[in-house]
């Protein structure tokens, strides 16, 4: 009978504790988006389509700890998703130094850290095709982790010195279903080997004009995730590729122009087969106008480039091309805005042929 008490006591006091607390409602801001695409690729067709809803919150635990989550609903190519994007808890050690834990986008370059889910955050109606994220079929790079982060930014000289440190678990693919038909896994409570991806950017924003550096290392050991009878031939948790990531970031953003630019060289050794090691490309160089206060054209250029017996690029499926991409982007409030692109993609295989978005991109703050 003690125990009983002693539980009954603890509850009411649980309860007591919780009614004089401050109740707390999380508010969720939403990105959303509406689109009509068309093409002329051959065989290609033209529909409207719904854009990834995205939604966010940030909160405030204590004075020094705080909270972000981040669901997104998004089209598999079938149905509508949940995915998890990002889920982090962070605590701020002094001025200088935060330490986190949970779910980030990963510290490679400028795009990939400051435009997220939200399409009316950029300029453009699509992100640099090899910056999809990981489920989409371009995509090259991990561009989520879980893991640790630390980062935080001191005063250096004529600027500010910012620092982002990661580490977390490794990505894997599944080959069972053969090369090209899966995605990079960011493998959210598990790891198929004991290897952790180590990773890091450093940037400098200068105080007297409107320009950031970044320059980023990526460590990882791409893990089979697939059982017996995949198409690697490796056994679940073996690492398909070692590979380094290697990236520098420009972001310039001047009164009417503003110009942005990513390199990214992936360096991969073949630790399955024959193929050896060898180094990729891929990059894109982004220029803005602003002609008045609500109308912004936009020019970009991208390329992806790798030898054909990269193992790397041969397990993910995707195709080396050039991108041309021209946009104009008409704000017609802080809130929702109207993109009209066009793009001309040149695959190194294959015809050429043009993409078409007109894109109304909204947030509900």
């Amino acid at each position: 009978m003690s125990n009983i008490k002693n539980r009954e006591f603890l509850s009411a006091g649980v309860i007591l504790a919780a009614s004089i607390m401050s109740a707390h409602a999380v508010e969720f801001g939403v990105f959303a988006d509406v689109n009509y695409n068309d093409t002329s690729q051959t065989g290609g067709t033209n529909a409207f389509a719904l854009g990834a809803l995205d939604f966010y919150a940030m909160q405030s635990i204590d004075e020094k700890t705080r909270a972000f989550i981040e669901l997104v609903f998004e089209n598999n190519g079938s149905q509508f998703v949940v995915d998890l994007e990002r889920l982090w808890i962070q605590r701020s050690l002094n001025d200088n130094l935060n330490i986190s834990a949970g779910r980030f986008h990963t510290p490679l370059g400028y795009w990939n850290r400051n435009y997220h889910h939200g399409a009316l955050l950029y300029d453009t109606a699509t992100r640099p095709a090899f910056l999809d994220f990981e489920d989409g079929a371009s995509a090259i790079l991990p561009l989520h982790f879980v893991g640790m982060l630390f980062d935080g930014e001191v005063q250096a000289g004529n600027g500010i010195l910012g620092y982002e440190i990661q580490l977390g678990n490794g990505p894997s693919y599944n080959t069972s279903a053969g090369y090209g038909s899966g995605e990079i896994e960011v493998n959210n409570i598990s790891d198929q080997n004991r290897s952790k991806s180590p990773g890091a950017r450093i940037t400098y924003s200068f105080n007297d004009m409107p320009l950031a550096l970044g320059v980023a290392v990526m460590s990882n050991r791409i893990a089979e995730s697939g059982l017996s009878g995949n198409a690697s031939g490796a056994i679940t948790g073996e690492t398909l590729v070692q590979q380094v990531i290697t990236a520098v970031d420009l972001k310039y953003s001047g009164d009417r122009v503003d110009l942005m630019a990513e390199y990214y060289r992936l360096k991969n050794d073949d630790k399955v087969g024959a193929a050896g090691s060898h180094t990729g490309n891929a990059y894109y160089i982004q220029l803005g106008y602003q002609i008045t206060g609500a109308l912004k054209p936009v020019y970009r250029y991208e390329s992806v480039d790798f030898d054909d017996n990269d193992a790397y690029f041969a397990i993910l499926g995707v195709q080396q091309e050039n991108r041309h991409v021209a946009a104009l982007r008409y704000d017609l409030s802080e809130t929702n805005v109207l993109k009209l692109q066009a793009t001309s993609v040149d695959p190194k295989t294959g015809g050429s042929y043009i993409e078409y978005v007109l894109q109304w991109a909204f947030l509900i703050p």
